[in-house]
């Protein structure tokens, strides 16, 4: 019995580490790959919050082991600053431009509270002893509140610069600071400010309130700080003897110490108050982003240096570097009395659990563009590709990705992905004439062809044709690659053109290829790829797009001033149809369930034809952004991505169109439907997950 009792306790505890293992880092996130910049820990409940990129608002309640996406306003605004009545519990968070966000449950949802200074909001703080709030940003704009936020009322201020900084001091008085030496002081809760006469013309980069010393510290950008021992009223000049940027500044009570860092990696020690500064060596030249206390340990942490930090345990006149396994590099640290999380620049999300020695890494920084999104041979992961040899994988439909270190070199750029329709296999290529090629799960990759040369090898498309499974790589001035063994070899084709060929489609019919480019190109092959002949367009304008539709037995074209072609005959000899639209046009979709043929482009371009092209109705995309490449989706929904994070969608064939929240203002390429049936992946700047 004892033994049975035993074993039901291990598999238990099995079970539990293995739910714990599997249990996702990060769930309930739209923007994948938000950049993370600030952030807090609430003392009440022992909550932390990430704010970053995209509106986005990260949640954990474990020490920071695991986040959740908060549900907020549909706001695509970087959040710049979260601050805390603890009092009260009440939440505010600066970013969106028409308004603050505002939370009374922890942090798990946000509202947007509305004001009128038409002005982005900057800095956030609360005063313990009048419980009155203040926001101050752009064009001098300062709000008061003191009702918790709930309404804002504009203050009369002296300046219009713009304010990055404000300070609630013990005695009532406030602080604020921001460009071109602005420095502000209100005596009555934040009702009127006065200007403060300074003798430094630089942006003031930060205010600051050290108890222990009763002394505010304004740093500016050009090495000077400022030391006022009456709340203000009256202030010292100091030099950090840098001349440079001061970035960051704390307060080391156990050494009793305080350290300033700059631009150029240089910390500076001052041991009477502020009065004298000292340089120290750091070790490091890079920009030092943030500087940071441990309470209880009496260590100080300098973050700014890619792969690694810096840690001083004697009042930062040494420092060691504590290396970590990421190449981003961490801006602010947020500290807990259990565990450090690091913030990245480009996106990585870092946690320590013994005082900055050891690190572990919650996310690789993922802040690159993908290019494009395909489904691994064995449809258990997805690949991303983009600049500088970047390839990303996500083993979870998206939800999380890990970026995979290839050594491919920084001047590769991988502009295009596809797949070997006989074995599934991923290939990935770009200038300067790199394809590599995996197989399995997307994690293995071999490099299949390198040219070296940007002049032969610049990979716009790489394109296969289903039915023969021959693939096709197509680079300037007019090179086409092919591949007839799934993409492990490549021949050059005869290919022969000085214009550029940006697309290239095949005909399930007869296997005819064709490629189109500048000045009007086109290119046909009637032997899968292998010779090329020219054929006459009778355009001059670049060729952007061309499809092959089945059901019509046709080859169309899209490109500058609205040109649209048609080919009946297999590529052989092309027709112009006015498109009715001089914008350039650049895609092509095929609704196959309608019978409706979609162009998209320029300035919000969505033109509409049930004719096969014969005629074309303009449709409202209520959009002036570019338009890329339509997805029709499975379920017959029709979605099309643009710039500055637009996504349409239609349920009707294209007769009417409705703009679908996607939280980002990133530009947006290419759609992937995931095979799952869980929704779509947008990508480009952002990777973005959009349920059904």
């Amino acid at each position: 019995m004892r033994h049975a009792l035993l074993l039901l306790s291990l598999l238990v505890f099995c079970a539990n580490a293995l739910a714990q293992l599997e249990t996702p880092v990060f769930t309930g996130r739209s923007v994948i790959n938000a950049i993370p910049n600030t952030g807090l820990h609430l003392l009440r409940s022992g909550t932390l919050l990430v704010g970053g990129t995209d509106g986005s608002l990260l949640r954990s309640t474990d020490q920071g082991q695991h986040w959740a996406g908060t549900t907020t306003s549909e706001i695509s605004e970087q959040i710049l600053q979260i601050a805390a009545d603890e009092g009260s519990g009440v939440l505010l968070a600066t970013g969106p431009t028409n308004g603050l966000l505002r939370s009374t449950d922890d942090g798990q949802n946000w509202a947007l509270r509305p004001h009128d200074a038409k002005a982005r909001m900057r800095a956030l703080a609360h005063a313990a002893r009048t419980k009155t709030w203040i926001a101050a940003g752009e064009g001098g704009n300062i709000l008061r509140s003191t009702d918790q936020g709930l309404s804002w009322l504009s203050a009369a201020t002296p300046s219009p610069q713009n304010l990055g900084h404000v300070l609630a001091l013990p005695d009532g008085r406030w602080l604020a600071g921001g460009e071109n030496g602005v420095l502000l002081r209100s005596d009555d809760d934040g009702k009127r400010w006065l200007q403060i006469r300074s003798d430094s013309e630089a942006t003031v980069t930060g205010l600051h309130y050290v108890a222990d010393l009763k002394r505010v510290f304004a740093l500016a950008g050009d090495g000077k700080i400022l030391v006022s021992a009456d709340s203000g009223r009256h202030w010292s000049q100091h030099s950090s003897d840098s001349g440079d940027y001061l970035s960051s500044f704390v307060w080391d009570p156990k050494h009793k110490v305080l350290l300033t860092g700059n631009a150029r990696g240089q910390i500076a020690r001052s041991i009477d108050g502020g009065n004298r500064w000292q340089p120290t060596p750091s070790g490091t030249d890079f920009y030092l982003n943030h500087l940071t206390y441990l309470p209880g340990e009496g260590t100080l942490l300098a973050t700014g240096e890619a792969g690694g930090l810096r840690r001083s345990t004697d009042g930062g006149q040494s420092w060691q570097r504590v290396a970590f396994d990421s190449p981003d590099r961490l801006g602010r640290l947020i500290v807990t009395d259990q565990a450090i999380i690091g913030l990245g620049q480009f996106g990585a999300l870092l946690r320590s659990a013994d005082a900055g020695q050891n690190w572990a890494v919650l996310q690789q920084p993922l802040s690159l563009y993908v290019h494009d999104i395909k489904l691994s041979a064995d449809a258990s992961s997805l690949i991303g590709v983009g600049p500088q040899g970047w390839l990303i994988r996500s083993t979870d439909m998206g939800r999380q990705w890990t970026p995979l270190f290839l050594g491919l070199g920084q001047d590769v750029y991988l502009l295009s992905a596809t797949k070997d329709p006989k074995s599934g296999a991923v290939l990935a290529g770009g200038p300067p004439g790199t394809i590599i090629r995996a197989e399995g799960s997307g994690s293995d990759w071999q490099r299949v062809l390198e040219v070296n040369s940007s002049a032969r090898g610049y990979f716009h498309k790489l394109v296969a044709d289903s039915k023969n499974g021959v693939l096709l790589a197509l680079a300037s001035p007019g090179t086409v690659m092919r591949s007839i063994d799934g993409g492990r070899n490549w021949q050059a084709t005869d290919a022969r053109t000085e214009s550029h060929l940006f697309d290239a489609a095949a005909s399930s019919r007869d296997g005819n290829f064709v490629a189109v480019g500048r000045d009007g190109v086109i290119q046909l092959s009637r032997d899968g790829g292998l010779h090329w002949q020219a054929r006459p367009s009778g355009v001059r304008s670049i060729l952007h797009g061309v499809v092959y539709v089945a059901e019509v037995d046709t080859f169309f074209a899209v490109g500058a001033n609205g040109v649209f072609l048609r080919s009946t005959d297999s590529g052989e000899s092309w027709q112009a149809q006015s498109s009715g639209s001089s914008s350039t046009l650049r895609y092509l979709a095929w609704d196959p369930a309608r019978q409706v043929l979609l162009a998209t482009g320029d300035q919000g371009t969505l033109l509409r034809s049930t004719d096969a092209g014969e005629h074309w109705t303009p449709m409202a995309s209520g959009s002036d952004q570019a338009l890329r490449q339509p997805l029709v989706s499975k379920a017959g929904a029709i979605f099309i991505p643009g710039r500055s994070g637009s996504l349409l969608r239609s349920d009707d064939g294209g007769l009417s169109w409705r703009k679908v929240p996607t939280h980002t203002a990133g530009h947006l390429k290419g759609l992937f439907e995931l095979p799952d049936g869980s929704g779509l992946l947008a990508y480009g700047d952002r990777i973005v997950l959009i349920k059904p």
